[in-house]
């Protein structure tokens, strides 16, 4: 695994999210020689774009990793996540999704009344 994406990583889990970028695509030109390798760090690339809302350039890295996905008939992982963050970019929702886009996906607990009194008597015992 390259150094760099290693770092990036490790800047992702710090908050550093800038630097982490910034290694990322270095990681990308390092491994420019195996294509593979470089769509699997840009993809890691795009889901960060995505989550820091630059959807922009997420889907321009998507794109790219979606590309090079269907050309080469590989990485059936990078190309799923690729094509769920394109449909959901697009405001397309999945077949099987039955929830609005912005609720939970944990729902909160129903609060009756016998769920509020059973609660009451816990604490006054």
């Amino acid at each position: 695994m390259n150094i760099d994406f290693e770092a990036a990583l490790k800047y992702i889990d710090l908050g550093s999210y800038d630097k982490a970028i910034i290694m990322l695509k270095s990681a990308i030109e390092k491994e420019s020689e195996d294509p593979s390798t470089a769509t699997q760090y840009r993809c890691v690339l795009a889901e960060l774009y995505a989550n820091l809302g630059r959807k922009e350039e997420s889907r321009a890295e998507f794109e790219q990793v979606l590309t090079y996905c269907v050309r080469t008939n590989t990485l059936p992982k990078q190309r799923g996540i690729a094509k769920a963050y394109i449909d959901a970019l697009d405001g397309k929702l999945p077949p099987n999704a039955q929830r609005p886009g912005d609720s939970p996906i944990v729902p909160k607990p129903r609060q009756d009344r016998g769920f509020i009194a059973k609660q009451s008597r816990k604490n006054h015992k």
